[in-house]
């Protein structure tokens, strides 16, 4: 699932590049001045440089990962992480049968990097012939890729948990990996608006720019470039707004652990997300319906598999709870 959202996502970005290629050249070959010329020249090269380095890598990954996945299986191994530069960071793997070897990774979010640094646990494939490794790490279905590490080890410096690990009979909110997933989804809405905003700024900027070195029309239809692009930004992110009391909610108290059944009609969507329904079973012997607005696969699969479900204090129907996994960045929200 997250490798064809991230396959998505390549194709999105060559499509853009295509376009901002093809800007440029348009204002090469139109009457304009040398000074738009250069400006949208340099601006684009910069961008476009940055841009296919990034996207090389993952297009590498994402191959390496079609060819991996169907015909390999998984291996236990351990993983140590160190970072080797301030934008690089190593992994260590040792497999069960003392085979080690250092892989790069391709970037991974902090809160994961900090479950790795306390569990130490993955399961990898590869690598294959060309480098490439793909690892998960137990409890969370979103892949990681690494590519092997060759020549003299660079000095590294050992990642360490930033937090003291806290166990279920400890305040939720005081979980620092599942806190911190909560802030992020709840900040969520926010950054989407924030990020239409700023399209659409850079849009008006175009339009300045280009009224000011005789040409308009480029820039004005840059600004439309740029609204029609903030379109779907904005309207994507108004549905996440449903995550923004889960900080919140997580000060409800400890961490409370109840029978729980997820509706097997349940279907997510390309990001791993869709709106489910449950049914948990409280202390007192009662059976709630419980909403779960936009709940990730990885709680669903987790109550699947276990038959349980984590809330942050104790649920009470007609309320709103915070749900997710001790130890892990998940959280979700439950409606009884």
């Amino acid at each position: 699932m997250a490798i064809r959202l991230m396959k998505r996502q390549l194709v999105n970005w060559w499509l853009l590049l295509a376009v901002l290629v093809g800007g440029a050249t348009a204002a090469s070959v139109a009457d304009v001045s040398g000074y738009v010329q250069a400006v949208v020249w340099i601006s684009v090269s910069l961008f476009v440089a940055m841009a296919i380095d990034l996207l090389l890598m993952l297009d590498g990954w994402t191959r390496a990962t079609d060819r991996l996945l169907p015909s390999s299986t998984w291996r236990p191994a351990t993983a140590e992480l160190e970072q080797a530069g301030r934008n690089t960071l190593m992994m260590t793997v040792t497999e069960k049968n003392g085979e080690t070897f250092r892989l790069r990774t391709l970037g991974m979010p902090a809160l994961i990097r900090e479950v790795l640094a306390r569990t130490r646990n993955v399961w990898v494939v590869g690598p294959d012939k060309n480098g490439w490794a793909v690892l998960v790490t137990p409890g969370l279905h979103s892949p990681l890729g690494g590519k092997l590490e060759k020549g003299k080890a660079r000095p590294a410096n050992p990642v360490l948990p930033e937090a003291p690990i806290t166990g279920p009979d400890a305040p939720a909110a005081d979980d620092f990996v599942v806190a911190g997933q909560a802030k992020l989804k709840a900040g969520a809405t926010a950054r989407g608006q924030a990020a239409a905003g700023a399209v659409i700024l850079l849009g008006v900027l175009a339009l300045a720019v280009g009224w000011l070195l005789g040409a308009p029309l480029i820039g004005a239809a840059l600004l439309v470039l740029c609204v029609v692009g903030a379109v779907p930004l904005f309207l994507a992110a108004r549905p996440l707004a449903v995550w923004k009391p889960l900080p919140e909610l997580l000060a409800a108290g400890t961490w409370t652990r109840l029978p729980a059944t997820i509706d097997e009609t349940w279907r997510p969507n390309a990001r791993g997300y869709a709106d489910g329904s449950a049914e948990v079973r409280l202390p007192s012997g009662q059976t709630v319906a419980v909403k779960l607005p936009l709940v990730s696969c990885d709680v669903v699969e987790y109550t699947r598999a276990t038959g349980t479900m984590w809330f942050a204090g104790m649920p009470k129907p007609g309320s709103d709870s915070a749900i997710g996994v001790p130890g892990y960045p998940l959280a979700d929200l439950a409606r009884l």
